[in-house]
């Protein structure tokens, strides 16, 4: 958030608390010139009044600490929900920037089609690009909406029992495909037979949204590893690059919505931030856990999704 926006919301607060204070001052001090004023105010209603005034100040006091919370608690709402509207208005412009280029090849590609008179192979590549540009559209389409469903909490996953193994022998060959035109090699290994409880779709996207965020941030050339194995009763999945790496300061805060590693003068498309918290909640949905590492001064960074494996006579049985 920027100090000018963030300016009147401070400045509030510290007027507010200046005032808030000095009438805590005022009211000590008029408690302390009054003690035996309302020690006898105490003894006209019967009451004690050796203590009296110590009593009306530690109440008085409670009261001005509590106004004191109260502020700040407001303060911390204020410059929360301020963070948020920024956060949005910047998925705002970032979604607009990515729906840009995908329009524009879409475009530029139909009117190759409509006005040239192409080659098959020429038409084909256009078409191709087209369908390519499409669905990175409604990649990002279903990115928004899934990121909303999450965050609204709506329509939990219909969990059922998938064979990892099924699931990953197809997968791995559209993958592979996908992430090397972005320019960068992927190497994977599936070593397991065990089932967990998911759905396609969503283990779909969790994928997609870790490899994607792998060859974004790595070099072109370079290569995504992604290892799908046993651990210890649980299905560990661990995808690795070779990229620019996550600062340790980072590594708790890129599974946050809207949250965007790295900066603009990377020079790297940095998406719209949603990647890795749809991630976060689909894992966490699937009964799963997912974390980042990376270490300072090494290149690349590692995110390890871990799945509850069924036991094999539950899996049987159903």
């Amino acid at each position: 958030m920027s100090r000018k926006r963030r300016s009147p919301i401070v400045a509030a607060y510290v007027g507010s608390l200046l005032v808030t204070i000095a009438l805590l001052v005022g009211w000590v001090v008029y408690i302390v010139r009054s003690v035996s004023r309302i020690h006898a105010v105490a003894g006209r209603v019967g009451v004690a009044a050796e203590n009296t005034h110590w009593v009306v100040l530690a109440v008085g006091c409670g009261l001005f600490f509590l106004l004191i919370a109260g502020l700040t608690w407001q303060l911390a709402q204020a410059l929360a929900g301020r963070r948020y509207l920024l956060q949005q208005e910047e998925l705002l412009s970032n979604v607009t920037h990515e729906l840009k280029s995908p329009l524009a090849a879409i475009k530029l590609h139909a009117q190759t089609l409509r006005e040239g008179e192409l080659a098959p192979p020429q038409r084909t590549r256009s078409l191709d690009l087209v369908l390519q540009q499409a669905d990175r559209m409604a990649r990002l389409v279903d990115d928004v909406l899934e990121s909303s469903r999450l965050q609204a909490r709506k329509r939990l996953l219909t969990l059922a029992p998938l064979g990892v193994a099924d699931f990953f022998a197809g997968y791995f060959a559209e993958a592979a495909t996908r992430v090397e035109a972005q320019g960068v090699h992927l190497e994977w290994r599936l070593e397991t037979d065990a089932h967990v409880l998911a759905t396609p779709d969503a283990l779909e996207r969790v994928m997609n949204n870790l490899l994607d965020n792998a060859a974004r941030f790595s070099q072109r050339g370079g290569e995504v590893r992604c290892r799908v194995v046993d651990d210890d009763g649980r299905v560990r999945i661990v995808v690795e690059d070779d990229g620019v790496g996550i600062p340790r300061k980072e590594l708790t805060l890129v599974f946050d919505r809207f949250y965007q590693a790295g900066n603009e003068r990377d020079g790297r498309r940095r998406g719209t931030g949603l990647g890795l918290s749809i991630v976060a909640g689909l894992v966490q949905e699937m009964r799963g856990r997912v974390e980042a590492l990376s270490q300072e001064g090494r290149p690349g960074a590692t995110f390890v999704v871990e799945l509850p494996a069924l036991p094999r006579a539950g899996v049987e049985a159903s």
